[in-house]
């Protein structure tokens, strides 16, 4: 018993310790970051001013905005997905992680969960600027519609999208044509929960209920446990040549 509490003491140290090292990295390498939310700036404003153009004077729909949105948070996952694996690849400092006491399926929880980290932290900031900019014509919410909409309709699709690119970018980090793999393996794996997050997306900004999305929240939950089932059970051959 008191060695499973030490072994799990363990694999949380070095849960944190590589966590803690991918956020120092990236945050000495700011500018990646900072190109990736301007690039999902520039795609809102050329999104929101191509609309305006049309519409005069007519604020954006609802199934407008979340699509706009949704949109580029996915081309958004691929310059992403490029820091999980395949930079650490290249600068050879997954050689050393793979060959240190670490299991396998801690180093990609730790890959999860960063990638989640550095995805809700730009899409947070597309939100605010995509309501300033597009203006769409979302009635206000209450606390709880709020809650609802930020753990299940950002929080939940967040989760399931940034397993989906870790699994992607362990794919492809031995790959030569890296930039044509990533979007070609991407697709099909998110394909079948575009529709189910943008429909969730739509009718929680529209004010309702949660038994009215069950359908959508079930087949986002399946398909997290179905893409992280997937990523623990190939572990091994994921991070082996």
């Amino acid at each position: 018993m008191k060695t499973k509490k030490k072994s799990a003491k363990s694999d949380r140290k070095l849960f944190i310790t590589i966590l803690q090292k991918d956020i120092k990295s990236e945050i000495r390498q700011a500018n990646d970051i900072i190109s990736i939310i301007l690039f999902g700036i520039i795609s809102i404003f050329i999104f929101s001013s191509s609309y305006n153009t049309i519409n005069l004077g007519v604020r954006m729909p609802i199934e407008i905005f979340v699509i706009q949105i949704w949109l580029i948070i996915f081309f958004t996952l691929i310059f992403i997905m490029i820091k999980l694996f395949v930079q650490e690849k290249e600068r050879g400092t997954l050689d050393g992680l793979t060959s240190s006491p670490v299991s396998n399926n801690i180093l990609l929880i730790s890959k999860v969960v960063f990638c989640f980290i550095l995805l809700s932290f730009i899409e947070l900031i597309l939100l605010l600027f995509s309501f300033f900019i597009s203006v769409p014509s979302v009635q206000i919410l209450n606390f709880n519609e709020f809650l609802y909409y930020i753990l299940i309709g950002i929080v939940l699709p967040t989760l399931d999208i940034s397993i989906c690119g870790t699994l992607v970018s362990a794919l492809s980090m031995y790959s030569k044509n890296k930039s044509f793999v990533l979007p070609l393996l991407l697709f099909p794996i998110i394909l079948p929960i575009t529709s189910p997050i943008i429909s969730l997306n739509i009718r929680l900004l529209e004010g309702e209920l949660i038994s009215m999305v069950v359908i959508e929240i079930l087949f986002l939950v399946a398909h997290v446990i179905l893409m992280f089932s997937i990523l623990v059970l190939v572990s091994e051959e994921l991070l082996s040549e």
